[in-house]
């Protein structure tokens, strides 16, 4: 492991503060006896941007960027239930930002969770209609069109669905840093898990392992059908890297790297935001195991997808794993609400 290409890498990068940090990591003993593995978890949910979540380290960055170059206004857009739009609203506004967010699926009669949040840190909020789960060409176009409307009256600063963008790939790099520095000086893990759903967080975590020389794997779980992935055209994490390590001029080879990066991209995954009986099971056996709440969209499917490879033996047995906790707890409160 060798930590100064990584500090080199992300030390000249504009930034800026939005995050508690370090979050806590805490192992998870009963699950992971139960599953036969060295279990921990890395609680990005405790962030401290908005409810916490993961996209307070990427937008650190990508927001960094923006105010470098002179943005007053942001664009963004997400589901209606987005933790990524509401985050981005609750960033502006720390910084005195405006913000608006294009927002895809059906406006409710009463807004709840995310989108009731994102309503009360005031930003200019436009809704089209879209099947998340399952968008058509003629959605995506729409809500494509209004983006590039709104960019272009406002003057805003575009940040992709999920911050999605070659400057969010830092956000998770300066991560690794932070556990090997409380792992006093180790990276003492042979898999980290985290949930897929646009790729910059994998992305960033398969960087930071890369530049700090780190031989683990990222096991970077989809969320969305294949379907719908390959009509948002979504991209492996390898991706994403590569463009960062292109637009930053970082010293690195992924070819040559000992760093791994697995995109699992499950045949039955039904969708977006439709929840399955292993990740509803899940959500209950971290809940009643640990005492830790996932999320119905995001971390319930990768904890779901974490405990079927640890029984069919894709996760070895005594592997060291960590479990990537990326927020989403506003979306639990309004599921279990209903």
């Amino acid at each position: 492991m060798t930590l100064d290409r990584l500090d080199a890498a992300l030390g000249p990068l504009p930034r800026v503060a939005l995050g508690t940090w370090p979050t806590p990591l805490v192992p998870l003993p009963r699950l992971g006896e139960a599953l036969g593995i060295d279990l921990w978890v890395k609680r990005d949910e405790c962030s401290g941007l908005a409810l916490g979540g993961n996209k307070a380290r990427k937008l650190e960055f990508v927001l960094g960027e923006a105010l470098a170059a002179g943005a007053r206004t942001i664009v963004t857009a997400g589901p209606l239930t987005s933790n990524h739009t509401m985050m981005t609203a609750a960033a502006a506004r720390r910084l005195g930002l405006d913000v608006h967010v294009v927002l895809g699926g059906d406006a409710p009669a009463q807004a709840t969770g995310n989108l009731a949040l994102t309503h009360l840190y005031g930003a200019h909020v436009h809704v089209t209609p879209m099947n998340t789960a399952n968008p058509s060409a003629a959605d995506l176009a729409t809500s494509r069109g209004l983006c590039e409307r709104i960019v272009r009256e406002t003057g805003g600063y575009w940040i992709p669905p999920g911050a999605t963008m070659p400057s969010s790939v830092p956000g998770y790099a300066a991560c690794v840093r932070e556990i090997v520095e409380q792992q006093a000086g180790r990276f003492p893990f042979d898999v980290v898990l985290v949930a897929y759903g646009t790729g910059s967080t994998s992305a960033g975590l398969y960087a930071g392992l890369a530049l700090a020389g780190i031989p683990a794997t990222v096991q970077a779980v989809a969320v969305s059908s294949r379907a719908a992935m390959d009509r948002f055209a979504a991209s492996p994490p390898t991706t994403l890297v590569q463009a960062a390590i292109e637009l930053y001029g970082w010293p690195l080879d992924l070819a040559q790297s000992t760093t791994r990066c697995v995109w699992e991209r499950p045949v039955d995954e039904p969708g977006y935001g439709i929840e399955t009986p292993a990740s509803q099971a899940a959500l209950r056996r971290v809940a009643r195991d640990e005492g830790y709440l996932l999320d119905p969209t995001y971390t319930a499917k990768a904890a779901a997808a974490l405990i079927a490879m640890a029984g069919d033996g894709r996760i070895a047995a005594g592997a060291r794993v960590l479990f990537m906790h990326t927020g989403g707890l506003s979306t639990t409160a309004a599921a279990q609400a209903h």
